[in-house]
């Protein structure tokens, strides 16, 4: 009897696969069950060995169960798997299982079959009777003569009407039998989008987030898997979607972080889809009003394509940015007179106006007047946000929910004051001065149950005049036609950040906001409130010209030899104890010195320094070239290996960082 052997990827963080033996063949990317230490676990199929050490005991893939009829990766996404394992020096069983269903990570019963369901997409023409602008139909054209792999970018200010151009793309590949994959950077960007492609086309949308049930992303990704679906709407999770016949691939909103994985396995889907429109051989639209400096850099560089829109649809102006200092402004609650004056204006007149305050919660900051006492998360190194509708203390870190004190533990004090402002703060405060318009606050926390975020964009959508209060989540893609006035209450945030992109996120962020206004509006305008109306960061900002903004950031950036002009790694590690980090670190920034074309920087303590009860640092590793990097970090997992510190902390990479605390 033959006996085959197998690398099998496991679901555990340990760097290397694991050898199993059959006496059937099994092909790479399927799923088997195997003992593992003493549980049955589903694993991974990587590769078959030829040769291995006699004398190693391999234990037998389990045959009881019977493997599936078709792989969970057909070689393409499978290629981006290895690859997406080797360029973020990831555990490749984790990297493996990021990308398949929970159903089947967790089932050996539930087996992938075949789906014999014919399917045919019909193009809606009443939905797309009116005609293209000239440069939505140039972008169009020059887009669909795109053949293989050669990454364009679609550069549309906010309100040019890029969405009506994937939806025409996307047509031609539909009416070739090809499938599209649309990458979205929120949940909340989804409905509005979902909406637009089910009307424009008779089939299945597929959707794919976290947000859904188990049984729904199955379903898709099945559906998906045997060509019943040819469109999939997604956010990051959804990037290797096993589409049959891909033809396209689109990021919206590509510069957007929520686009970056920031615990466990830490990747871009940003850049996964970059390398998967690579592997596959297929055009890669990336589109945004304000990209990425990444992206900018390739342009220039001619290594990507760059299409316009730089004229809104409906051919009116740009919102007019305005500063409004605020030094000797009486303010109501955070919001300046000038301000609420120009919140009533646009209400009287029956329009809306967006209050944006990129804070969630009512307070940020609970105090004791007579001790200096201030609420902080028992887990983190984080203040307590208070909110009221919860009348709890919470923590923005781990989610920790707490009573609200009644009197100071420290010192018995009853005098316990909130400082600060957040959404429900100012949700509250307008809801006082504007008694008879409806206040709609969007954020985290208003969004949360299953059908808030739907109901609530009805909400918009139906009343005439309104005051919308929210995040950042109010700032991407959503087309709200009635909204002509918008105030930008926390920006100075932004401008004085220390973090090396805080200028261009601040920047990307202003200008986001500015475009949900006066979408049918030549007059519409954009408040900012701000202490430092001289800055000049912000006089650039108040241009509206982004491209202007963005080419000054990349020049700076080139001449102090920092990204996107070089490469950068954060060696995180985390630990009850502060000093097993500060042990393990100094140990690696010990052995880095030798190497000459390395900067290491560090240990330097996370922002926060504790989450969840552990202390978080991190060394920052610089080099002037990917491939350098590659090298050393490869060298330090060998050397991480035989480090009794190692044993004591949890230590991860990570890659192309956009938070460098």
């Amino acid at each position: 009897m033959n006996i085959f052997y197998y690398d099998i990827a496991i679901n555990v963080p340990i760097r290397k696969c694991f050898i199993y033996k059959s006496n059937k063949k099994i092909s790479t990317g399927m799923r088997v069950q195997v003992q593992f230490g003493t549980k049955k676990v589903i694993g991974i199929v990587v590769r078959s060995l030829k040769k291995i050490d006699p004398l190693v005991k391999v234990k037998s893939i389990k045959e009881a169960i019977p493997v599936d009829e078709h792989s969970c990766f057909k070689k393409s996404t499978f290629d981006s798997v290895i690859w997406a394992s080797e360029y973020y020096h990831h555990p490749i069983g984790e990297v493996f299982f990021s990308f398949i269903p929970t159903t089947l990570r967790k089932d050996a019963t539930k087996k992938i079959t075949n789906i014999q369901q014919k399917v045919n997409y019909l193009v809606n023409e009443e939905d797309k009777s009116f005609d293209l602008n000239d440069e939505q139909r140039k972008a169009v054209k020059n887009i669909l003569k795109i053949k293989g792999f050669d990454p364009s970018l679609l550069y549309g200010v906010t309100g040019s009407g890029k969405t009506e151009v994937y939806l025409r793309v996307t047509e031609n590949y539909i009416k070739k039998n090809k499938s599209v994959l649309i990458l979205v950077p929120e949940i909340n960007l989804t409905p509005q989008l979902i909406n637009r492609f089910k009307n424009r086309f008779d089939g299945e949308i597929g959707v794919f987030h976290s947000n859904l049930t188990p049984k729904q992303r199955f379903d898709t990704w099945l559906k998906s898997k045997f060509g019943v679906i040819k469109i999939v709407i997604g956010t990051r999770s959804s990037i290797l979607m096993p589409l049959d016949e891909l033809g396209l691939i689109i990021v919206d909103e590509e510069h957007d972080q929520s686009y970056r994985q920031s615990e466990g396995f830490k990747f871009s889907a940003r850049d996964m889809a970059i390398k998967r429109s690579q592997i596959e051989n297929i055009p890669l639209i990336l589109g945004s009003a304000t990209p990425s400096l990444q992206t900018l850099k390739l342009v220039s560089e001619k290594k990507f394509k760059k299409f316009e829109i730089l004229k809104r649809v409906d051919g009116k102006s740009p919102p007019k940015l305005i500063t409004l200092d605020i030094n000797n402004s009486e303010l109501i609650e955070g919001i300046a007179e000038e301000s609420m004056k120009a919140i009533e204006k646009t209400v009287k007149k029956g329009e809306q106006a967006l209050v944006f305050i990129n804070r969630r919660g009512f307070a940020p900051l609970s105090e004791c007047e007579d001790c200096g006492w201030v609420a902080s998360c028992k887990l983190c190194d984080s203040n307590l946000v208070f909110h009221k509708s919860k009348n709890r203390l919470i923590c923005h870190k781990c989610e920790s929910v707490f009573k609200v004190s009644k009197v100071c533990p420290e010192c018995k004090s009853s005098k316990i004051k909130t400082y600060g402002l957040g959404t429900e703060k100012i949700e509250e405060v307008l809801k006082s001065k504007f008694a008879n318009t409806p206040v709609i606050r969007v954020d985290y926390d208003s969004t949360k149950k299953k059908g808030s975020l739907e109901k609530i964009y009805s909400h918009i959508h139906e009343s005439r005049s309104a005051i919308l209060v929210g995040t950042q989540m109010l700032t991407k893609g959503h087309d709200f036609p009635r909204v002509t006035m918008c105030v930008i209450l926390n920006a100075d945030n932004g401008l004085i950040s220390p973090e090396l992109n805080a200028i261009e996120k601040i920047s990307q962020q202003l200008i986001q906001v500015s475009g949900r206004a006066g979408r049918n509006n030549n007059l519409a305008k954009v408040i900012i409130q701000t202490r430092y109306p001289d800055d000049l960061n912000l006089q650039k900002i108040k241009t509206g010209n982004y491209e202007l903004i963005a080419n000054q950031c990349l020049e700076n950036n080139k001449g102090k030899n920092i990204p996107p002009y070089t490469s950068i790694c954060l060696l995180r590690c985390t630990s009850p104890n502060s000093n097993n980090c500060l042990n393990f670190l100094n140990r690696a920034h010990q052995i880095l010195k030798s190497k000459n074309k390395l900067d290491a920087i560090g240990p330097l303590p996370s922002i926060p320094s504790k989450v969840k009860g552990n202390s978080r640092f991190h060394l920052i590793l610089q080099a002037s070239t990917k491939t350098y990097l590659n090298r050393v970090l490869k060298f330090l997992i060998n050397e991480f290996e035989n480090w009794p510190e190692a044993k004591k902390i949890k230590w991860s990479f990570d890659i192309d960082p956009h938070d460098m605390s």
